[in-house]
């Protein structure tokens, strides 16, 4: 009953958040705002990416999972596409751990 109660209040802050959002700017969005905004994903991701490529066991390594990182912010800077980045940086990771790196 617990984790139901904590779903719920989860789900009422994440509503909230939004909610407030929208009424506070109406319809439109200001373009700074919009600019700013166009950030926070890839500002995040790295955040969630990194320390798990650089530190996976808690202290600071350039170990495969790096090269691999390295190699998908190559392929997202050149190319803009997910899908591609995905791939690149998890073929890199599979080749480098095929060959024993």
């Amino acid at each position: 009953m617990e984790e139901v109660l904590i779903f719920i209040g989860m789900a009422i802050v994440t509503y909230s958040s939004r909610v407030a959002m929208i009424l506070l700017l109406g319809r439109e969005m200001p373009a700074l705002l919009k600019r700013w905004l166009r950030y926070v994903p890839v500002a995040v991701l790295a955040a969630l990416v990194a320390p798990a490529a650089l530190a996976p066991r808690g202290e600071l390594e350039f170990g495969v999972q790096a090269w691999a990182a390295v190699v998908g912010a190559a392929v997202a800077w050149r190319t803009r596409n997910v899908l591609a980045t995905i791939l690149g940086g998890m073929v890199t990771y599979w080749l480098l751990k095929a060959f024993g790196f």
